[in-house]
């Protein structure tokens, strides 16, 4: 298995990447994050995988931001005064599926990307070795975008799933 791409070369484009999707897909103005701050919890996040199957990598997406600016974002994009937590979901998973799609041309590679998952988090994800990520302010709340290597046994993988195939869901196990 290949060690990758060098992630910390790519930290100006994730930048770059993070404030192009706020201004085209939220249509906000948000301004980089200098000083380490991070999402507050609770948190929702999207997660996806990238593997490059003919250089043997595999990278984490994640797309993080507070469930406040979450609900705020999915009052805007889905246009409810009071966004569900399934609303929620969809938001943030969209939002990943936007940036990893993104990260995967950015990075020219041969490969597959899963589908989102996404969840509403307590407690704040830490963060992997390796890991680089970049932060914007968005409607007074904490945007993130983090890329990180990930081994062949992490469960981020091994929970990925990946177009063409059928979730592990006991409620559709009765279907062909």
């Amino acid at each position: 298995m290949s060690d990758g791409p060098d992630l910390e070369s790519l930290v100006p484009d994730l930048e770059a990447l993070l404030g192009e999707m706020v201004i085209s897909v939220l249509g906000e103005e948000s301004t980089p994050v200098l000083d380490g701050r991070r999402p507050a919890a609770p948190t929702g996040v999207s997660r996806l995988v990238v593997h490059d199957a003919v250089a043997d990598w595999y990278l984490g997406v994640e797309v993080r931001a507070s469930v406040e600016l979450v609900s705020r974002l999915a009052t805007k994009l889905l246009g409810v005064t009071d966004p569900a937590p399934d609303d929620m979901l969809d938001v943030i998973a969209e939002l990943g599926n936007i940036a990893a799609g993104n990260i995967k041309t950015l990075l020219r590679t041969h490969g597959q990307l899963s589908l989102p998952s996404s969840a509403l988090l307590t407690m704040p994800s830490e963060h992997p070795v390796g890991l680089v990520r970049a932060a914007a302010v968005l409607l007074d709340q904490v945007l993130e975008l983090a890329v990180m290597p990930l081994t062949r046994t992490d469960a981020t993988i091994t929970d990925a799933r990946w177009p063409g195939t059928q979730a592990n869901n006991p409620l559709l196990a009765h279907l062909p």
